[in-house]
């Protein structure tokens, strides 16, 4: 059965663990993996009044390519055929966006922000919620120590 599989890739260990379980995945069903990484601009006040702060946009794209680029080398020749997509955009609403088309979505089941507590991140709880195709969501190491 081919397809694809589209995964939400965002440099934490969770985000890395879904990663390699959608290739592993792609690889029994012959789908293609297509890994997405979001990224925003800060949202931050202007504590003088005088404007609007800029960020220089090309450098965080840069940076977040960097994530979604060390995460696939990581899988080595696994991680071979796997698409690399960087969006601009929330998580939640760019792998949705990319999962329209998509046989499988896989998430990690929290990553780099929310609290150590939670069972769900906001995001596996978004994309769970409103995906049209099956999502999978890969649980964090609960042995390994979090940060």
């Amino acid at each position: 059965m081919a397809g694809t599989i589209v995964v939400g890739v965002d440099g934490s260990e969770v985000g890395q663990s879904a990663l390699a379980w959608a290739v592993a995945e792609a690889a029994q069903r012959g789908a293609e993996v297509v890994a997405v990484h979001a990224w925003q601009p800060p949202v931050v006040g202007d504590p003088t009044g005088l404007g609007a702060m800029s960020f220089p946009l090309d450098e965080l794209s840069a940076g977040a390519k960097a994530v979604l680029t060390s995460a696939v080398e990581q899988l080595g020749e696994q991680g071979a055929g796997v698409r690399q997509v960087v969006s601009e955009g929330s998580a939640a609403a760019v792998l949705l966006d990319h999962a329209a088309d998509a046989d499988l979505v896989v998430v990690g089941s929290r990553g780099r922000g929310g609290f150590a507590g939670l069972l769900l991140g906001s995001v596996s709880h978004q994309v769970a919620q409103h995906a049209i195709c099956p999502v999978v969501i890969v649980p964090t190491n609960r042995g390994a120590s979090e940060s």
